[in-house]
């Protein structure tokens, strides 16, 4: 294949089309390697792996802050110590050493963390010294505490990974039912409950806000007989959810168990990459975490997914690669 391509129902779009890089472990490197892959020509990034990360033969984990922001990435190594990077010159920026903070007795356990626009703040949920239930934090990268905990009662377990910068600043999480939209030192700014469909849940939902910070992609899990991990949209204040990816019929009525993993916007919003990752009860090791990643358009349209048979219909191409590219953890869109 000469040129990157998708397939949508006969459609072809060309490569010019999807600006960018992905951030991924896409498992043609060395294992626990991270890259920036180009995706107009296919060139690829190694991204530094931490000292940590090699002598234990794991991997980190990143994260991207906002495309519209200053390309500050975090690198966190397997101890949980936190490197901000500059994504252009992959120079360390700021570190946040977690062994030394608990040899002072301070253990703050990070359940996840994403840089600001600006680089200067991360946002999460954390556990500090293993106490309580996980709750909303925003902190300097000096580990200057702006906000602790949210005003607002839900069940904090569920929702780390609901949660995710604007282009200004502010920021989004998910407090049960409710799309919250607050300001770091400010409290919040404005709360919408959103009109989840029935046989929906939000416990364990993933959050990712639009490039120009008007739309919100919810991964959210149906409640049925074989629970699937679907993809819906909802245009920030607004309470009507639309979804993205309804399952193949051959998913709804079968037994496994799919879910949209890691969805992510394209830099100028009009795509969105995911994988889709499946668990069959009755087929032990079915589970594999290096999944084709796949790209659908972003137009007011669902886009049906299922992959039971290994169809792959939104899989993309890298120019003469013959397999499709996958990921093996999380994806971050960049710029």
């Amino acid at each position: 294949m000469s040129a990157l391509a998708l397939l949508f129902s006969g459609i072809t779009v060309q490569a010019a089309s999807l600006p960018g890089k992905l951030l991924l472990e896409d498992g043609r490197q060395q294992a626990f390697e991270t890259s920036l892959v180009e995706l107009f020509s296919g060139k690829t990034q190694r991204l530094p792996r931490s000292d940590i990360a090699k002598s234990r033969t794991s991997a980190d984990t990143w994260a991207a802050g906002h495309p519209s922001g200053n390309g500050t990435l975090l690198r966190a190594d397997p101890l949980g110590n936190l490197a901000f990077m500059d994504a252009r010159t992959m120079k360390v920026l700021a570190a946040i050493d977690l062994v030394a903070l608990r040899e002072r007795g301070l253990d703050p356990q990070f359940r996840s963390a994403i840089p600001s626009p600006d680089g200067n703040y991360l946002l999460g949920y954390w556990q500090p010294n293993q106490e309580g239930k996980p709750r909303l934090y925003v902190i300097g990268r000096e580990l200057k505490l702006v906000d602790d905990g949210s005003p607002l009662r839900y069940a904090t377990q569920g929702a780390t990974h609901a949660i995710d910068w604007l282009p200004d600043g502010r920021y989004l999480y998910l407090a049960g039912d409710i799309l919250v939209l607050a300001k770091p030192g400010e409290g919040i700014v404005s709360h919408t409950r959103l009109a989840i469909p029935s046989g929906v849940s939000t416990d364990g939902a993933s959050l990712k806000a639009s490039p120009d910070g008007r739309q919100v992609l919810l991964t959210l899990e149906t409640q049925a007989k074989v629970p699937l991990g679907l993809l819906y949209s909802v245009r920030i204040g607004d309470s009507k959810l639309q979804l993205q990816t309804p399952p193949d019929a051959r998913i709804a009525n079968g037994s496994v168990r799919l879910s949209v993993q890691g969805a992510t916007w394209s830099p100028d919003g009009r795509w969105i990459a995911f994988v889709v990752r499946g668990i069959n009860p009755g087929t032990p090791g079915y589970y594999q975490a290096c999944q084709a990643v796949q790209v659908i358009p972003f137009n007011g349209a669902p886009h049906v997914i299922g992959a039971v048979d290994g169809e792959q219909r939104y899989a993309i191409h890298l120019p003469g690669d013959k397999k499709p590219l996958a990921a093996c953890g999380p994806i971050n869109w960049l710029p």
